[in-house]
């Protein structure tokens, strides 16, 4: 440990005074005895903080009660059609990466850029998936389906569904997830998924079960290889999903495996990916095709 000036010249000056008792005496007849042994000091270990909790995706929401179950909705004269058409010109000029044109790369990231925009117009809106659910207060809200089916943003008059009343959002949504073991990034839960034109994690993924087929055949059979490619049978899926993890974590992600599909995240909770590892649990699945989906924010 490196002293400060003043502490290291308050210690020389005792040590000083130390050498001058010893030389003149001072301390009567009676002979010091050896000094005795002092003990090092007990050193409690510190507990690693927990992650700190993401900022809340809409603050307009947390400012209305949980929406309705069971809402009676109907078709009606639109309130907010303007707000939610300059939302989708705003998002694209603001990340012009998530589009081609009107068409929409990222499904999970344009919802929750929607989100955040009518956010800031004093508008709460969310989303199950399908519709956009847009309100100012508890007593009703607008849905509106501002996605198409393949995936082209949705303009004007015919994307307004429907008035429902009292207001069906804030949407009713579980708890948080545990945190995840070995994680830094505290827990998240997605408001929308959608696969992307490529997934940014897939290529560590690839190098993963490389990895994983190289240094532990034992959780393979090499001798049983799946029609039309040449991706072994899994003798242990669990083990071997395991060491996907294991792999995966070791790389810096925050990674699970939620019994169907590997999902990744790192750095922050922006987004998390999904991976399928294996075909029909019995083979190791590999490919572009592994990659499922992208999910914003993280799912877990």
């Amino acid at each position: 440990m490196r002293l400060s000036p003043r502490r290291f010249v308050g210690l020389a000056l005792v040590g000083l005074g130390a050498v001058a008792l010893s030389v003149c005496g001072g301390g009567g007849n009676s002979p010091s005895g050896p000094a005795q042994p002092t003990a090092p000091p007990v050193v409690t270990p510190t507990a690693a903080p927990a992650p700190t909790p993401d900022s809340v995706l809409s603050l307009s929401c947390a400012k209305l009660p949980v929406g309705a179950l069971t809402p009676s909705c109907r078709a009606d004269t639109s309130d907010f059609q303007a707000d939610v058409d300059e939302a989708i010109r705003t998002l694209q000029r603001e990340q012009p990466q998530l589009f081609v044109g009107d068409e929409v790369l990222s499904v999970g990231a344009y919802y929750v850029g929607l989100i955040k925009i009518l956010d800031r117009k004093g508008l709460c809106a969310a989303t199950e998936g399908e519709e956009l659910g847009v309100a100012r207060s508890a007593s009703y809200n607008e849905q509106y389906d501002v996605l198409s089916a393949r995936n082209g943003a949705r303009f004007g008059p015919v994307s307004y569904r429907v008035t429902c009343s009292p207001s069906a959002v804030p949407i009713p949504t579980p708890g948080l997830p545990p945190q995840q073991a070995g994680c830094p990034l505290a827990p998240s839960r997605e408001v929308a998924c959608g696969r992307e034109p490529e997934g940014k994690y897939y290529g560590e993924v690839e190098a993963a079960i490389s990895q994983i087929l190289k240094e532990r055949p034992e959780l393979f059979d090499f001798t049983d290889i799946n029609p039309g490619s040449d991706f072994p049978a899994i003798k242990n899926l669990d083990a071997y999903n395991k060491a996907m993890v294991d792999a995966m974590t070791a790389k810096g992600y925050c990674a699970k495996h939620d019994g169907e599909e590997l999902a990744l995240k790192k750095g922050s909770n922006t987004s998390s990916e999904q991976y399928d590892v294996d075909i029909a649990g019995k083979y190791v699945r590999r490919g572009t095709g592994i990659y499922r989906v992208s999910c914003y924010p993280a799912a877990f």
